[in-house]
């Protein structure tokens, strides 16, 4: 990834400590302890999961993971798009 000019750091706003689910520990190789908190839960799953592990992490953080999906740059723009049409037909549980 190329960058030019000042990046500055996203402060994470969601703060709150999950319990990393067994199928997905694969992304979180920096959390021994099975646990981590949200913000970085969400994106590690938008940058790395595949489709149904995204769908999933949708259905079940929606408003958290359409923040973290539009305020990252690194999230792809496929990932964008799908997240952005779950949220306007209203994906349910």
């Amino acid at each position: 990834m190329i960058t030019r000019g000042k990046i500055e750091r996203i402060k994470p706003i969601y703060l709150k400590e999950i319990k990393i689910p067994k199928k997905l520990k694969i992304y979180f190789w920096d959390c021994p302890s099975g646990k981590t908190y949200l913000e970085k839960f969400i994106l590690r799953i938008l940058q790395y999961g595949n489709f149904e592990e995204i769908k999933w992490l949708y259905k079940k953080f929606p408003s958290e993971t359409y923040y973290v999906a539009f305020n990252y740059p690194e999230i792809k723009r496929g990932v964008k798009f799908w997240i952005k049409i779950w949220k306007e037909k209203g994906l349910k549980k």
